[in-house]
């Protein structure tokens, strides 16, 4: 009896110790890893604006002719060109003649004429072949009657002017005509006389340029 009181006395002792321990123990800090997040702020840089490419400007047109036909007394010489625009020609039209006082009158008409117009007028003939640019030629008074009549009562014809000059023989002389969209004009004239037969090699010298 004695014996089992010993016992549980110790083993009460011992209870008691253990929750002492227990009540008063320190508590371990629980260490953790702290963790910092970054937050990364990323900034794109703006997309520029698509620059459209501007169309080529068309180039400006430009042609030059010089020639040079020999003339009978009452001719008229005729210089006719292509496609100064898509469909559309030129044609000049100068009548030299000699004044008393011996001066050199040159009366000229410059003119426009779409291809429909060249048919009808029946003026291919006036006009250069197909590998050529421009043609010069010389018509009798008849033909050039005919060839202005032709004109006046054919659709798609143009006359821009209609000028006369005077000059000395052998001295130049210029035309020049332009228009509201910035195109210019310039026919150059020169009558050389011809002794033989009292007729003229008039120069034609054709500058168009917008």
């Amino acid at each position: 009896m004695r014996r089992s009181i010993i016992l549980l006395c110790l083993i009460l002792c011992l209870i008691a110790f253990w929750l002492m321990r227990r009540a008063f123990g320190t508590k371990e800090p629980v260490s953790g890893r702290k963790t910092t997040a970054t937050t990364s702020t990323s900034v794109s840089s703006p997309t520029p604006p698509k620059v459209e490419k501007a169309p080529a400007a068309r180039k400006p047109l430009k042609i030059a002719s010089k020639g040079k036909v020999r003339l009978k007394p009452g001719e008229s010489a005729v210089l006719g060109y292509w496609e100064i625009a898509p469909g559309m020609n030129g044609m000049a039209i100068v009548t030299p003649e000699t004044t008393p006082e011996g001066h050199v009158k040159m009366s000229a008409k410059l003119l426009h004429l779409s291809d429909t117009a060249v048919s009808d007028a029946e003026a291919h003939d006036l006009f250069p072949d197909i590998f050529d640019f421009e043609n010069y030629s010389a018509i009798g008074p008849e033909r050039l009657r005919e060839l202005q009549t032709s004109l006046q009562n054919t659709r798609g014809v143009d006359m821009l002017s209609t000028p006369t000059v005077v000059s000395y023989p052998g001295q130049q002389a210029t035309i020049s005509i332009g228009n509201s969209n910035d195109c210019m004009l310039s026919l150059g004239l020169q009558a050389d006389p011809v002794a033989e037969d009292g007729g003229y090699d008039l120069s034609l010298d054709l500058q168009r340029q917008e």
